[in-house]
């Protein structure tokens, strides 16, 4: 027997040549099998394998024993397409009366508002083949629709629907049914739903009709049938929007009672910031609309909470019920609020709220005076010159400390990036961030008389704005650790308490110098290496409360001090090394430090760690949060005045502990390096999904991309699935050949790894790493390339015994 399919796309699949396809004419591939069970389960196996787009451009014939047909009228009047062939062949008890195969399942809907009251069912239609197995919705519709049958089975379940309705749900509770879009433009489908109504006694108000997403339809002919339903009593719902068919066209056309939001932007919601916007602009149009919004696919307790403070008031999903045959009378309770998963900080926006005091000089006072300000504040990188209080430059430190010719403040000054009056809206601030998007120096605050009252980065503040819109004020917008306020509190509390307490203060040395050398994208950055490295080592422990104070200070909270602490804060230490040869110019990693303009030499990833019992010099326990900073405050100094990294425990006297000289870490790259070339044994291919599966072992990786030996890329980019939305899909044939990832590979035949940037996609901080690609006879075929994020190089780090 032999099985020919007819694809005219460029490329096959190359599942079909692995199943035994021989390539027998242009778009022509033939299987030769031994017998009907045998073609019947090569069948299965390309329908259920084989790419749902490229079956449908496909087309089958079926020949029996001998050669197969070869004149052109006979293939012809033979050919079929090959989803049409597959449902006739193996399916073909869809062809008869579909009523003895539905089994029409209920899931419920609740009420948010009314403790997850049950408001509602939905039904949803499943299939029983002949061999007892229960099919989906989807794929009913889908073998359905191979037999041009699609119709007849949404009418069958519709009119199962409605006699559980009659005959099991509760008066009170609506009933939504699904309705294809062709069906419900048709007159004649109106007048007979109609009449079921009437005969089986349903009050139409009972009823609500979804429309389903599942085919497109003309959105002012849907609306107007959706019209002349609502003139008879019922309301709509329009089911899956924001995906399928059911886009804007169709909400700004059909005036909806019901907007149901799809699975894939309501599930992790929480944790996303795409889809978090989409929600909220969703709901918000939905408001404006005058519509009621169903979250659908809820399945975890931090979604609910989210939706729930979002303004969503009806929910369905696994977390409270699956669909099932029966009509359930309960649901699972709602879940208790939990902050953290609330979707927006609250009302009031203030710039002064975000704002650094900074420093202001007089345009008149004396160049000397200024050098003294710098001279006496190490830590200030510039300041901002001002004519009687009105801002109208900037004078950088190192420009006052190595200029001698100027005679003047004025001459050392810079024109204002930007200025911002204080009661700037933040619909207005969004328009400036917007429209001046380039990596600016700070921008000034003022008074509205114009007057200076500080500054603020611009990167600083969009991190700031998304992080008091996601999550309120309680946590640091950079690190996302609690900080300010509600760490304060949780320290006052447990002293007040008389609990027996152990606080780890962390920061950078010289962290100010570094932001002045590298800029404050790097600052961050370098915040951002060692917050994630805490939080790989502390942040699941329950017995640990992690904190960012703010800039480049972290305090870490525990009952008590652990045995082995110590060891563990050199250890982070010895990472942090590790990590710095991507935070600072190769150069001054060669040299072991770095320097200002001003001349100023400074060491390399240093930083210092006080250990405060919770006892003060006298053995009584600190009385409060600004003791404990004060005793951290006076620890840290002796840590300061030793080179290099330092541990410094309270005790009388005080415990210095310096790394071990003999450590060796081995370097995260390799760890990284080797995952990628692994990625070379993965099926890659033109489907953006091949990669799926090889991110589940390297969950690391943002996205993966392939070159050719000339630079250009093979593949569309290979994305993470945590990733999507984030990240733009595509790139095939794209010319990277002038990148510095390929040319060094090129050239070198090395792997490269770059240093940390600020990615705009998924706006975090990343690297890009790239290992050489060769064909058959070992020469240069190319590159695979990845982009990891920073928080995943605490997960990179291992030790390993250091070298004899």
């Amino acid at each position: 027997m032999h099985l020919l399919l007819k694809y005219d796309g460029q490329y096959a699949p190359p599942l079909w040549q692995a199943l035994g396809a021989e390539h027998s004419a242009p778009h022509v591939w033939r299987f030769t099998l031994p017998d009907a069970p045998s073609l019947d389960g090569l069948m299965e196996t390309l329908a259920a394998e084989t790419n749902q787009y490229i079956l449908q451009q496909t087309f089958a014939l079926i020949h029996g024993t001998g050669a197969p047909p070869t004149s052109p009228g006979d293939v012809l009047g033979r050919i079929t397409p090959f989803n049409t062939l597959y449902a006739r062949r193996l399916h073909s008890w869809l062809e008869g009366d579909l009523a003895p195969y539905i089994r029409m399942h209920f899931q419920p809907l609740v009420d948010l508002a009314q403790g997850g009251e049950i408001f509602a069912f939905e039904a949803l239609c499943r299939l029983q083949d002949p061999q007892g197995r229960l099919l989906s919705g989807a794929d009913a519709f889908r073998l359905a629709a191979q037999l041009q049958r699609e119709a007849d089975l949404d009418l069958e379940c519709q009119r199962l629907a409605l006699a559980a309705k009659a005959g099991a749900i509760p008066a009170d509770k609506l009933l939504f049914i699904n309705v294809l879009p062709r069906n419900l433009m048709h007159q004649g489908w109106m007048n007979s739903l109609s009449e079921s109504l009437e005969h089986l006694g349903i009050d139409r108000r009972q009823v609500v009709i979804e429309v389903v997403e599942s085919e497109r339809a003309d959105p002012a002919m849907l609306a107007q049938s959706c019209d002349a339903l609502r003139t008879r009593g019922f309301r709509i719902a329009l089911d899956d929007m924001g995906s399928g068919f059911n886009g804007l066209s169709t909400l700004a056309a059909v005036r909806a009672d019901f907007i149901k939001v799809d699975r894939a932007i309501v599930h992790g919601a929480q944790g996303s910031k795409v889809r978090s916007v989409l929600l909220e602009a969703i709901v918000s149009m939905a408001q404006r609309l005058g519509a009621t919004v169903i979250a659908e696919g809820l399945e975890r307790a931090e979604d609910i909470t989210f939706v729930r403070d979002m303004g969503i008031g009806y929910a369905q999903g696994y977390y409270f019920a699956p669909p099932r045959a029966e009509v359930i009378t309960a649901v699972t309770p709602l879940p208790g609020l939990d902050e953290s998963c609330l979707s927006r900080a609250k009302d009031r926006f203030a710039l002064t709220d975000l704002m650094d005091p900074g420093v202001a000089v007089e345009i008149q006072e004396p160049l000397e005076a200024v050098r003294r300000l710098f001279a006496d504040n190490p830590s200030l990188a510039l300041a901002v010159v001002t004519d009687d209080a009105q801002p109208i430059g900037l004078v950088r430190r190192g420009r006052v400390l190595s200029s001698h010719a100027s005679k003047t403040l004025g001459k050392l000054s810079e024109p204002l990036a930007r200025s911002l009056p204080s009661r700037l809206t933040s619909a207005a601030l969004a328009r400036v961030l917007y429209h001046d998007r380039k990596d600016a120096d700070p921008w000034v605050v003022t008074s509205p008389d114009g007057r200076y009252q500080g500054m603020i980065h611009p990167m600083t503040l969009i991190a700031q704005l998304l992080a008091r819109r996601e999550n309120g004020n309680n946590l640091h917008p950079l690190s996302q650790l609690p900080t300010g306020p509600s760490l304060r509190l949780t320290l006052d509390s447990r002293l007040a308490q008389g609990q027996e307490l152990c606080l780890v203060y962390i920061d950078l040395d010289n962290f100010k110098a570094y932001n002045d050398r590298y800029g404050f994208i790097r600052g961050d950055a370098m915040i951002r290496s060692l917050a994630e490295l805490l939080r790989y080592r502390f942040g699941q422990r329950k017995d640990c409360l992690l904190g960012h104070i703010g800039g480049d200070d972290f305090v870490l909270i525990q009952e008590r001090m652990p045995a082995g602490l110590v060891p563990e804060l050199l250890d982070i230490m010895s990472q942090f090394h590790a990590i710095a040869a991507h935070l600072y110019d190769h150069d001054d990693v060669a040299r072991g430090h770095f320097v200002t303009e001003d001349g100023s030499a400074y060491p390399i990833a240093s930083m210092s760690v006080a250990v405060v019992t919770g006892l003060g010099p006298d053995g009584t326990p600190l009385p409060s949060s600004l003791a404990a900073a004060e005793r951290a405050a006076a620890l840290k100094k002796i840590g300061k005045v030793a080179e290099g990294s330092v541990v410094v425990v309270d005790g009388t006297p005080p415990a210095l502990h310096r790394e071990s000289p003999h450590a060796a870490l081995r370097d995260w790259t390799d760890s990284a390096l080797e995952a990628l070339r692994a990625l070379e044994e993965a099926p890659r291919s033109k489907d953006p999904h091949a990669l799926d599966l090889a991110f589940r072992t390297s969950p690391y990786f943002e996205m993966v991309f392939e070159l050719d030996g000339a630079g250009m890329q093979r593949y569309p980019n290979w994305i993470n699935p945590e990733m999507y939305g984030r990240i733009k899909a595509g790139g095939m044939g794209a010319d990277r050949s002038a990148q510095a990832y390929f040319a060094e590979v090129r050239d070198t035949g090395r792997p490269f790894v770059s240093p940390i940037y600020l990615s705009t996609a998924s706006e975090d901080f990343c690297l890009t790493l790239a290992v050489p690609l060769a064909d058959g006879q070992g020469r240069f075929d190319g590159a695979l390339v990845a982009d990891i994020n920073i928080g995943a190089l605490a997960a990179l780090l291992r030790r390993e015994a250091a070298p004899a």
